[in-house]
């Protein structure tokens, strides 16, 4: 959840239980940023987690609520991310950030690592 090149996340706290804060900061490295809270909602391990996100621009959005499903797929995992946002113009302003880049960035990332670890292991 790095984001694009350049960017860093110097805070994340994240309890994985029902009821769990949820507090992460990002920056740019130059003097830009930005954050989300929320709470966790429901942990099922291995299967879903839902929560509420805000995000704080610097005044916080109204609450994203956020299911994300976890399913077998082959050698792999389908993730499955779906946000619920209370009207359009919060999707607007949450899009305006650039946030959906950011997002793909990150899974790009993520691909990358666990392709290098299956990889090393494959070697093993």
């Amino acid at each position: 959840m790095l984001g694009p090149p350049g960017w860093t996340m110097p805070v994340c706290l994240n309890e994985g239980k029902p009821g769990g804060k949820i507090r992460i900061e990002w920056s740019n490295g130059q003097g830009g940023g930005f954050f989300l809270t929320g709470e966790c909602l429901e942990l099922v391990p291995f299967r879903r987690i839902v929560h509420v996100e805000r995000m704080h621009l610097p005044d916080p959005t109204p609450d994203n609520h956020v299911v994300t499903e976890f399913a077998a797929d082959g050698d792999g995992t389908l993730m499955t991310m779906r946000m619920t946002l209370p009207d359009a113009a919060t999707r607007a302003q949450m899009l305006a950030t650039g946030m959906e880049h950011g997002m793909e960035a990150s899974y790009v990332r993520l691909d990358e690592i666990t392709a290098a670890e299956v990889s090393v292991a494959a070697k093993a």
